[in-house]
C-alpha cells in the first residue's frame, strides 16, 4: 500500500453502483477452487433478487500450507485482500462496496468469525453494513474426539500438534483459548458478529469424518453415533433439480422428527438410503474391498509420510509466525475511509495490487502449485485415514439406499410439475460448463417456497423438541467448550442438518470438487441460497415500501 503516485491510470464508468461482496473463505490445506461451486451458484441466483450489484471474492493468501499459520495471520491476510478488492471495484468497475457477507467453510469459519472481530475493532461496520454469516462444517467448539479408544485418545493428544497454530486453536490447546475468547459476548468477535443480519449454519450428521456434528452445528448432543439405529427424516416436499444427468433432491434433515428405531422396527430396518448411489455405495463386497485397499495402501506408507510432513510443516509455522510482521489492515482502512469512502482518490498503486492479486487468484482456478498438490494429498489422505478407522472400530453402519421422500401426507406441500419424481418444467439454467452445456437445472420459485416452508423448523432451538437429543447421547463437554456452545447460541441460528451418503461428506458439503461432483451437495447449496433470496427479497420489500420525502 502506498500513497506516492504513480503512471497507472484507470478511468472507471461514470455511475457509480452500490455492490454487495460475498467473501468466500476456505479452510485447512483448502484452496479458493474449493469455494467455486457456492461462488457459481451465488452469482446465478442472488443478483435477481439483489438491489446491489452482487460482487464475490475469494482470498487466495492464505493457501495450502499456510492455513497452519493461525487464526490472527490468516484473518489479517485475508483483511487486506477484502481491501485491496474494494478499492480495485471501485477504481475499475466503479463498484462501491456498501454490504458484505460472509461464506466460511470448515476452518475458513473460524477465520471469517476471527476477522469479523477485527473488523468490529476498527469500526468497519459503521461504514459497510454485515448481512450475511454462513458456514458450512466449521468447528465452532472446536475438534475433540470422545471415543473411549486408542485412535480417538491418540488423535486428542497428537492432533494440537500436527496443524500449526491453527491446529491448538481448533483443539482449544493454545495459550489464549482464542475459540473461548471469539464466544466471549463482550469481545469485538461475538459483537462483530451479531451484527449480522443472518446467521446460518450447515453441518454433516455423518460422514464427516474431518468435522463431527456437534462442533458444526453447535451443540453437546451427538446423536448419530449409533447410525444403525437411527431413522433419518428430510424436510418434507423439497424440490427436485438437475445436475447434469442427476435429479436429486436437498437433504435437509428434519430433526424433530428424525428419531430412533424401537427393537421391533430394527429388525426390518433396510437403513437409511438415497437416491443416485454410487457402485460402491451398493455393492457391499466392493465396498470391504475397497476399503481394506485402502488400509493397505496408506497404513504402511501413507500414514508415516503424511504425518512427518505435517508435523514439519507445523513445526515451521509455528516458528515463521513469531518473527513474520503482520499486515497493518487498520493503517489500511484508515486509507479507504478516505479514499472508496471520502473525497480523495484511491491510490493506483493499490489498484495494481489488487489487479495482480485478481490475476493470481483466476491463474489458481486453472494451475495450482507443488505446495498446493502437496497439501491437497495431506488433507485427502488424513481424510481417507479417519474414514478407514471409522469402518475398523465400528463407528459407521453400512450405507444404504433410503427412500427419497416420506409418504405420510402433509399439510405443508409444495406442488411440483411432476408427480412422479421427474425434473420440474420451468426450471432456471443456472450453472454452465465451458461449452455451454447445462450443468444445474432448478426451479428457483419452488425452492423459495421452500426455505420459506421450512424456515421455522430450521430455527427451532428448543432441543427437547429434537427426539434424538437426550441424555444418552449428550457429551461430556469441558467448561471452555460449554462456555462456546451457550454463548454461540445465543445469537439467532438458521441451523441446517444434512445428511450425504458419500465417501467424504466434508468434501460434498460445498461441492469443491465441482458441481457434477456431489450432486446432492449441490442441491443443498441450492436451497441455502434460496434462504439468502428470501432474506433479500424482504429487504427489497422493506425499501421499496419506506415513505420518500416531498421534493
Amino acid at each position: 500500500m502506498s500513497s506516492s503516485s504513480s503512471t497507472l491510470r484507470v478511468t472507471p464508468p461514470k455511475e457509480e453502483q452500490s455492490a454487495h461482496l460475498f467473501v468466500l473463505v476456505h479452510g485447512l490445506w483448502g484452496s479458493p477452487n474449493h469455494m467455486l461451486t457456492i461462488e457459481r451458484l451465488v452469482k446465478d441466483m442472488l443478483p435477481s433478487v439483489s438491489a446491489e450489484k452482487v460482487v464475490t471474492l475469494k482470498p487466495s493468501s492464505f493457501r495450502f500450507w499456510k492455513t497452519y499459520d493461525g487464526l490472527e495471520r490468516n484473518a489479517r491476510s485475508v483483511i487486506s485482500e477484502i481491501f485491496y478488492e474494494i478499492e480495485t471495484l471501485k477504481q475499475k468497475n466503479n463498484y462501491n462496496v456498501t454490504k458484505i457477507s460472509f461464506v466460511g467453510y470448515s476452518l475458513g469459519g473460524l477465520i471469517s468469525r476471527y476477522l469479523i472481530g477485527l473488523l468490529e475493532e476498527m469500526d468497519f461496520f459503521a461504514t459497510v453494513k454485515p448481512i450475511f454469516f454462513s458456514t458450512y462444517a466449521t468447528p465452532h467448539v472446536g475438534i475433540e474426539f470422545f471415543a473411549n479408544n486408542i485412535f480417538d485418545n491418540t488423535a486428542n493428544a497428537v492432533g494440537p500438534y500436527l496443524f500449526g497454530p491453527s491446529g491448538r486453536q481448533m483443539f482449544v490447546a493454545d495459550t489464549d483459548k482464542a475459540l473461548r475468547e471469539m464466544a466471549d459476548p463482550n469481545k469485538k468477535f461475538y459483537l462483530g458478529l451479531a451484527k449480522f443480519e443472518k446467521h446460518i449454519l450447515l453441518a454433516n450428521v455423518k460422514n464427516d469424518r474431518t468435522v463431527a456434528f456437534f462442533t458444526s452445528y453447535i451443540t453437546e448432543y451427538s446423536p448419530f453415533d449409533d447410525w444403525k439405529v437411527v431413522k433419518i427424516k428430510y424436510l418434507k416436499n423439497l424440490p427436485h433439480l438437475s445436475v447434469g444427468d442427476v435429479h436429486v433432491r436437498p437433504k435437509f434433515v428434519d430433526l424433530t422428527r428424525t428419531h430412533q428405531l424401537s427393537p421391533q422396527d430394527i429388525k426390518t430396518f433396510e437403513g437409511n438410503k438415497q437416491e443416485a448411489m454410487t457402485f460402491l455405495q451398493k455393492n457391499k463386497v466392493a465396498k470391504i474391498l475397497a476399503v481394506a485397499a485402502l488400509a493397505a495402501f496408506f497404513l504402511p506408507f501413507w500414514i508415516p509420510l503424511v504425518l512427518i510432513t505435517s508435523l514439519y510443516v507445523s513445526v515451521y509455522s509455528s516458528i515463521k509466525v513469531r518473527f513474520l510482521s503482520l499486515p497493518e489492515v487498520e493503517k489500511h482502512w484508515n486509507t479507504l475511509k478516505d479514499t472508496v469512502y471520502g473525497n480523495s482518490p484511491v491510490d493506483p498503486i493499490d489498484v495494481q495490487i489488487g489487479t495482480e492479486q485478481r490475476k493470481r487468484r483466476a491463474q489458481l482456478i486453472h494451475q495450482e502449485s507443488f505446495k498446493g498438490d502437496t497439501s491437497s494429498i495431506t488433507g485427502n489422505a488424513m481424510e481417507n485415514i479417519m474414514y478407514a478407522e471409522e469402518r475398523f472400530v465400528g463407528k459407521n453402519g453400512d450405507i444404504k439406499e433410503d427412500e427419497e421422500g416420506d409418504s405420510e401426507n402433509s399439510n405443508n406441500t409444495i406442488t411440483e410439475n411432476s408427480a412422479n419424481g421427474s425434473p420440474v418444467k420451468d426450471e432456471d439454467e443456472l450453472v454452465s460448463d465451458k461449452n455451454k452445456k447445462r450443468l444445474v437445472s432448478v426451479s428457483l420459485e419452488l425452492n423459495d417456497e421452500a426455505a420459506r416452508l421450512h424456515l421455522a423448523t430450521l430455527k427451532v432451538k428448543d432441543v427437547e423438541k429434537f427426539p434424538l437429543f437426550n441424555s444418552k447421547t449428550k457429551l461430556e463437554m469441558g467448561p471452555d467448550k460449554k462456555f462456546i456452545i451457550d454463548s454461540l447460541n445465543r445469537l439467532d441460528w438458521i441451523k441446517v442438518p444434512v445428511y450425504l451418503d458419500c465417501w467424504n461428506a466434508h468434501d460434498g458439503i460445498v461441492s469443491r470438487k465441482g458441481p457434477t461432483s456431489n450432486a446432492k451437495g449441490v442441491s443443498n447449496i441450492v436451497i441455502w441460497c434460496s434462504l439468502l433470496r428470501e432474506h433479500l427479497k424482504s429487504t427489497m420489500v422493506r425499501s421499496s415500501s419506506k415513505p420518500t420525502d416531498d421534493i
